[in-house]
C-alpha cells in the first residue's frame, strides 16, 4: 500500500515576547492607563461583550509619555519580526514593509472583570502586551487568562474529528512584560479576572504594507 502524505494547510501561527525594559517603563504606563480612566476616554465599542474592565479609545500609543513612545517603538519591532518569520516563503527578497499600528488601547479589569470572544477585523496582526498580571496566579490556573480558539473546529463533532475537537483552545498565561502576536482574525477572550489587583493589558492591532523593493526592512 502506499505510504501516508500528509498534506499541513494554513497552520496559525502566534509569537511571544519579553520586553527587557518593562521594569524601567511599567509604572508610567500603568499611570497613563489610569489617567485615562480618569478622564473617560473610552472607546464604548461593543459594551455588552465585557464586563468589570475599563477599556480605553483606541489611540493608545499617540499618548505624549516617554515610556509610551518606547513601548511602541519595541512592539513594532516584534510585529515585524513576527510577520516577517510568517512570511518568510512569500515575501519576496529586498521587499521592504511598513508597520503601522492603527489602532491600540488599554484595558484595566478588576475583579469579576471579563471579555467575551471576538476578533479584530480590519488589521493584519494583532497583540497583547501584560503591564501588570495583578493576581493571575493567585487563583486557580485559568484565572484571567486570554484564550485563544481553533479556527478549524467546524462545530461537528464524531471519532473522525477528534484531531480537531481535542483542542477546542488554548490559555495564554502570561507574565509581567510579555507580549502575545497572533493573527487579528483569531477568535480569542479573556475569561473571568478574579483578584484584588488590577490586571492591565496594552492591546494593538497593526497593518504591515509593502513600500519598496529596495530591502527587507522594518519602517516605522
Amino acid at each position: 500500500m502506499q505510504p501516508l502524505n500528509p498534506i499541513p494547510l494554513w497552520p496559525v501561527l502566534m509569537y511571544d515576547f519579553q520586553w527587557a525594559d518593562h521594569d524601567q517603563h511599567r509604572d508610567e504606563i500603568a499611570q497613563v492607563c489610569y489617567e485615562l480612566e480618569a478622564k473617560k476616554h473610552v472607546s464604548n465599542v461593543a459594551p455588552d461583550a465585557k464586563r468589570g474592565l475599563y477599556e480605553s479609545g483606541f489611540d493608545f500609543v499617540s499618548t505624549d509619555s516617554p515610556a509610551v513612545l518606547a513601548f511602541s517603538h519595541w512592539a513594532k519591532q516584534c510585529m515585524f519580526r513576527a510577520a516577517a518569520n510568517a512570511n518568510k516563503a512569500y515575501w519576496p527578497p529586498g521587499m521592504n514593509v511598513t508597520v503601522e499600528i492603527h489602532e491600540s488601547w488599554c484595558h484595566i479589569t478588576r475583579d469579576g472583570g471579563y471579555h467575551d470572544m471576538h476578533a479584530h477585523p480590519g488589521s493584519s496582526w494583532s497583540a497583547i502586551y501584560y503591564v501588570d498580571t495583578g493576581d493571575m496566579g493567585a487563583a486557580e490556573d485559568k484565572n484571567g487568562v486570554n484564550r485563544f480558539y481553533n479556527p478549524n473546529n467546524c462545530g461537528y463533532a464524531d471519532a473522525g474529528m477528534a484531531w480537531v475537537n481535542r483542542n477546542t483552545s488554548i490559555d495564554f498565561r502570561a507574565e509581567p512584560g510579555m507580549m502575545v502576536v497572533f493573527p487579528s482574525w483569531l477568535q480569542h477572550s479573556a475569561v473571568v479576572y478574579r483578584g484584588k489587583k488590577d490586571r492591565i493589558v496594552i492591546a494593538l492591532n497593526c497593518r504591515i504594507t509593502r513600500s519598496d523593493l529596495s530591502q527587507v526592512t522594518l519602517s516605522i
